[in-house]
């Protein structure tokens, strides 16, 4: 029974196989069917070899009519269309899908669409090193070496107003908790003065091979050193400016000390010591903690640059005289006066009290007291300026002269 039932299952199966193959191979029905193809561009200049051309990927849409044999012994694969470009120049332009492609005992019934506007933008070629932007730490006792970039430069194509933005171009590596050279292929990315760009644009190669060396050891960074100045400038001088040679050093330790780290501190400079307009002293960096060693020298140089400074003098208690006519007396309260003086160094201390003595006159004044101003001393270098006189008005008192007779 069960074979029975076996034999007509073959026998159906198989006269299926038959009708179907009449039904499609022998009598074959006309049908339509409708197909995508790719459009393809064909006969582009030369010249166009840095020429965007948009849209790049167009598709059309092509109704086929035949037997159902033919579409079964020949496929739609080999269906195509493309587009003539020989003539196509800078600017917008619509060409027709001329030419279309089928098997044999198909006909084309329409291609959709049948003609495209096409746009030819002239694009610019820029050739940039690869910048490499390392990520992370290497593991606490390593040390990366400087990386290693294969290819160095990649070419850059696109359209100018964007290439002309770009100002680096990068690859970026990982360096977390390694302890280990790395080698990998990374993406490159372009940036623009305002980040990241993703406009379209072409790089070749699109990936670069990055290679960093890791070895045992500790990371080293460049500060840069502080001033440490103790005391005043000698009267007279004034620090107009100062460089320290070299200006930074070398420091090397674990990286999470380091990157706290962006000054040293000098051993102190007394700068009561400075005597002249141009003068340099030696001085020494030390390491602040016990994990941080100075690479190379630990000596620094500061020069410096010294101009002269006004200074202020006084000179107390300065005589005054006074004369008179004949046949008076004169006295004049205070008898002397203090001054204040500004000026350099040099020039203050060529005055000496002698020369600041003001003599007063009244010989056309009558007997009485008379408030007079104080006059400036005469003769002071062009380079020193009065501050103050004190007092700045003196009294003058005129007496007659008493006369003495003889009996």
């Amino acid at each position: 029974m069960i074979g029975r039932r076996l034999n007509l299952k073959v026998v159906s199966f198989v006269l299926g196989i038959i009708l179907w193959i009449y039904v499609n191979l022998v009598l074959s029905p006309v049908v339509r069917r409708t197909v995508i193809v790719p459009v393809e561009y064909k006969n582009l200049p030369a010249s166009f070899s840095l020429v965007k051309i948009t849209p790049e990927k167009i598709e059309a849409e092509v109704i086929l009519t035949g037997t159902r044999r033919d579409f079964i012994l020949s496929g739609t694969e080999r269906v195509q269309a493309s587009l003539d470009l020989y003539n196509m120049r800078l600017g917008t332009a619509v060409f027709p899908v001329k030419t279309v492609v089928f098997p044999a005992g198909l006909s084309v019934i329409s291609v959709r669409p049948h003609q495209i506007e096409l746009k030819a933008e002239q694009l610019t070629k820029k050739t940039m090193d690869v910048e490499v932007e390392i990520k992370g730490q290497t593991s606490e006792g390593f040390v990366s070496e400087p990386p290693i970039v294969k290819p160095r430069q990649v070419d850059i194509i696109g359209l100018p107003d964007v290439v002309n933005k770009i100002v680096t171009c990068q690859a970026s590596i990982n360096l977390a908790d390694v302890k280990n050279s790395v080698s990998e292929k990374r993406p490159v990315i372009l940036f623009s003065t305002e980040g990241e760009l993703n406009d379209e644009i072409k790089i070749d190669p699109d990936k670069v091979l990055v290679d960093v060396p890791v070895k045992a050891g500790y990371p080293s960074k460049a500060v840069s050193i502080a001033p440490n100045f103790i005391n005043k400038l000698p009267e007279g001088l004034k620090l107009e400016s100062f460089k320290i040679v070299p200006p930074m050093v070398t420091v090397s330790g674990p990286g999470r000390v380091l990157d706290e780290m962006n000054e040293i501190r000098a051993s102190p400079i007394d700068l009561s010591l400075l005597s002249s307009s141009a003068a340099s002293i030696a001085a020494t960096v030390s390491s602040p903690r016990e994990n941080l060693s100075i690479v190379g020298s630990s000596s620094v140089t500061f020069e410096f640059r010294l101009l002269p400074a006004p200074v202020t003098r006084i000179f107390r208690e300065i005589p005054l005289s006074i004369s008179c006519a004949p046949g008076q007396h004169s006295l004049v309260a205070p008898s002397s006066y203090s001054l204040v003086l500004l000026g350099k160094k040099a020039s203050l201390e060529t005055i000496s009290p002698e020369d600041l003595k003001v003599h007063l006159e009244a010989l056309n004044r009558p007997p009485g007291s008379y408030s007079v101003p104080l006059p400036c001393p005469k003769g002071l270098p062009d380079d020193v300026a009065i501050i103050e006189i004190n007092p700045p008005e003196v009294e003058v008192i005129i007496t007659p002269s008493i006369a003495t007779h003889s009996d």
